[in-house]
């Protein structure tokens, strides 16, 4: 089989959706592997919808490719992110509330998709998404704002998933292969099995896969049990394709995931009511390109798409139910054509992409105002231009413009509407010797989700949600420059080093959030709370990746700074993740298929928080450092081991965006079987 990090054409269809944001990171830290280093395994990036090497791309995307999924036994989002510069989880560790979060925004503030097909569930104290990483062929992340080919909520930027394939999970010539896989995991008592199958027949392809895992509550560094931390969920993938030695090219994904398990009403706190809660995502896509060889005028690609996720919880102690549902349908359509005028080749990027949000609440049978039954209508066109200036300089200029509506279904709610337009710059430079320059100037922003429009009812005994229908959106102007290098035969003829270091300010105007007013208010809104533009926000930072690959050994550094401060009261920025280094260094000894290594991360004290009268706010995040140990062997020649041992001296830990502690030692343990 060769679904092993194995760069192929169409993956990552982040890319079908970015041209000119062609973004690298030039270091595949990430992906904590090592692979025999050749001219020809440089990873290909596909975040322009075009195919282009990450030493060809200014600015910065991460790759998670299935060798790494693998390696890291990723049992939740925050297992697959973690070693991306600038990108955090928040909401956890519990898996029901996991939010990614990128150079200090979420919620709302990064565009999630699943095989093209948007993830937009915004309700505070749940997660965005739910998936299972087995049923993952690769993941790009792009950093930064990204409305111009996103539209809104970009302005942190995207995390984009991609499920297995046949094409890419069978070897070239084979008809029918398959991975059973067994997992268990110590700290929270966790059993995973799977089952992933594909064939092929002719131009036809098709995959099925199954993964099935129960945790139980997990345990902190101190030993103490964190309640309603465990799941019990199925997830399962189909997926058919179509790849004729024509132009076209068409596939049809479904992915089912289905967690029943306790939790709390706010899964992302130590206090909450405790729930039943029922979570079911249904996302199906279907897709289509056509690429005529040697025509410069068409490469299209075509997604339609639908995510249905409902919340179905019931209180323990009373029984109330409730119940959220979001459905998201959507059509993304882009062209590339090519075209040189005046010396200068042109690479022009231009499609639409249309969407609809249908939300509904209830609360034990009745309407629930808290998540009011609402709908929003976007229509997005956009245009890029990936200028070639000389051999050397590379000039990407975009834009694109957005139209929205949204509507309450209840008597007396005025329809809101909103347009914006989102330009974008990047200037690239090859200098000397692998090493290339960029600076970019990029717009974005976020319109108000339909809960912070419309929402109302009872926020906790005493204190009423009010809806508001005059917020604006959120708009972010962002500047960026970087580096990235790559060279070759350094020490020997089969090494090699990369890197990249970015630094940026990203501005944001009428940044919202949600205000909660006492009794003492005296503004007319005494014991109410509702979502405001509140300030202007500037987020400044740093990342840098460098990465050695030699064939018997690799090494890789990834570091992460910001400082997020509100510019109106002049005070820090809440849910801001600490600063980080991470070291990451395996021996890889030529031909025995052996790779044994370790990851220390260490984050320093965040301290910058800025006044609350939140009860559960933790307060300041001491820093720590954690060393994990992992392994990876052949037993037999369709047979391997995973090891892996997070956490090894037990530490106590939490993270800034968490307010919860994370899990202490934790052994893995994977056997997967290929045939």
């Amino acid at each position: 089989m060769a679904y092993q990090g194995r760069p192929a054409r169409g993956t990552g269809w982040l890319a079908a959706l970015l041209t000119g944001w062609a973004v690298a990171t030039p270091v595949a830290a990430q992906d904590e592997a090592a692979t025999p280093v050749t001219d020809l395994d440089e990873l290909v990036v596909t975040v322009g919808r075009q195919e282009l090497l990450q030493s060809e791309t200014p600015a910065p995307v991460s790759v998670i490719d299935r060798d790494a999924i693998e390696r890291r036994q990723a049992r939740s989002i925050d297992d697959l992110l973690r070693d991306a510069p600038g990108v955090t989880i928040s909401g956890g560790p519990r898996r029901a509330a996991l939010m990614p979060t990128i150079r200090g925004l979420t919620d709302g503030r990064v565009v999630v998709r699943i095989d093209g097909a948007r993830q937009n569930m915004q309700i505070r104290h749940r997660g965005q998404t739910f998936l299972d990483p087995s049923l993952l062929q690769r993941v790009e992340v792009l950093r930064g704002p990204a409305s111009t080919l996103f539209g809104s909520g970009a302005i942190g930027g995207v995390v984009d998933f991609r499920t297995l394939d046949a094409g890419q999970f069978l070897d070239e010539g084979e008809r029918f292969g398959g991975r059973l896989m067994t997992g268990y995991q110590s700290n929270a008592d966790e059993t995973i099995g799977s089952l992933s199958l594909a064939g092929r027949r002719g131009d036809f392809g098709l995959l099925g896969g199954i993964t099935r895992s129960r945790a139980d509550d997990f345990e902190d560094g101190n030993g103490d049990t964190e309640p309603f931390s465990g799941n019990d969920l199925v997830s399962g993938l189909v997926k058919g394709s179509w790849t004729p030695a024509g132009p076209s090219r068409l596939s049809a994904t479904y992915l089912d995931y289905y967690d029943d398990s306790d939790s709390r009403t706010t899964a992302d706190r130590p206090r909450g009511d405790a729930v039943r809660r029922l979570t079911r995502q249904r996302t199906a896509s279907l897709q289509y390109g056509f690429r005529p060889a040697g025509s410069a005028l068409w490469d299209v690609a075509a997604t339609l798409y639908r995510t249905d996720l409902s919340l179905d919880g019931r209180t323990l102690e009373t029984g109330d139910r409730s119940l959220s549902e979001l459905a998201t349908t959507g059509l993304d359509l882009f062209n590339n054509s090519r075209a040189s005028a005046l010396g200068v080749d042109h690479l022009l990027t231009y499609g639409i992409e249309l969407y609809r949000d249908e939300q509904t609440g209830r609360e034990n049978g009745v309407p629930d105002p808290g998540f009011a039954s609402s709908e929003q209508n976007t229509v997005g066109a956009f245009v890029q231009d990936r200028l070639a200036l000389t051999d050397r300089a590379t000039l990407t200029l975009g834009v694109r413009f957005d139209y929205i509506e949204q509507e309450a279904d209840r008597e007396g709610e005025e329809t809101s509407r909103f347009d914006e337009w989102s330009p974008q710059a990047t200037f690239s430079y090859q200098l000397f010797g692998g090493l290339s320059a960029y600076a970019s100037y990029a717009e974005a922003f976020r319109a108000p989700n339909l809960r912070e429009l419309f929402v109302a009812g009872e926020h906790f005994p005493g204190n009423t949600y009010l809806p508001n229908p005059d917020l604006q959106p959120e708009r972010a102007h962002n500047k960026e420059i970087g580096l990235n290098y790559l060279r070759r035969g350094i020490w020997t003829s089969g090494d090699r080093l990369r890197g990249g270091v970015s630094l940026y300010q990203n501005d944001i105007e009428d940044f919202l959030e949600q205000i909660v007013r006492g009794g003492n208010a005296t503004d007319g809104l005494a014991n109410t709370t509702r979502f405001e533009n509140t300030e202007d926000a500037r987020l400044r930072g740093a990342e840098i990746e460098l990465r050695y690959d030699h064939p018997a050994f690799y090494a890789a550094i990834i570091g992460s700074l910001l400082r997020g401060d509100d510019e109106g009261e002049d005070e820090p920025l809440e849910g801001m993740p600490a600063d980080s280094l991470t070291v990451i260094a395996a021996v890889t000894p030529p031909g025995r298929g052996l790779e044994t290594g370790v990851r220390v991360e260490m984050v320093a004290r965040q301290d910058r928080l800025p006044p609350t009268t939140d009860p559960d706010a933790a307060g300041p995040a001491p820093g720590y450092a954690v060393t994990d140990l992992f392994l990876r062997a052949p037993i037999a020649g369709t047979l391997d081991l995973e090891l892996r041992m997070d956490n090894v001296f037990d530490r106590t830990y939490r993270r800034a965006t968490n307010l919860i502690n994370s899990p202490g030692r934790n052994l893995r343990a994977q056997i997967a079987y290929r045939f």
